[in-house]
């Protein structure tokens, strides 16, 4: 696995994919090469923001795992890490 600073800027990079694809898909929404992009990008944010979350923690709410403890405010926050 990537270190975590790594790993972060995988995310970063494939969530910038996802938005720049939607504002294209805005102004061009017959686009089949640009929709076909764009859901190649939106799986590989997928996997990087999983793969992130797999080995050091939840990003958001919604990545927390379901149990008995509540994780999200257990670790610090993504940008509070040394760089």
């Amino acid at each position: 696995m990537n270190s975590r600073k790594e790993a972060m800027r995988d995310v970063m990079e494939t969530g910038f994919a996802v938005v720049e694809l939607t504002e294209y898909l805005d102004t061009h929404p017959t686009c089949a090469n640009g929709l076909s992009r764009y859901q190649q990008a939106k799986q590989a944010y997928r996997e990087a923001k999983d793969a992130y979350t797999a080995a050091y923690g939840p990003l958001c709410a919604d990545d927390v795992a379901a149990g008995n403890t509540w994780l999200w405010t257990s670790e610090p926050w993504p940008w509070e890490m040394e760089g």
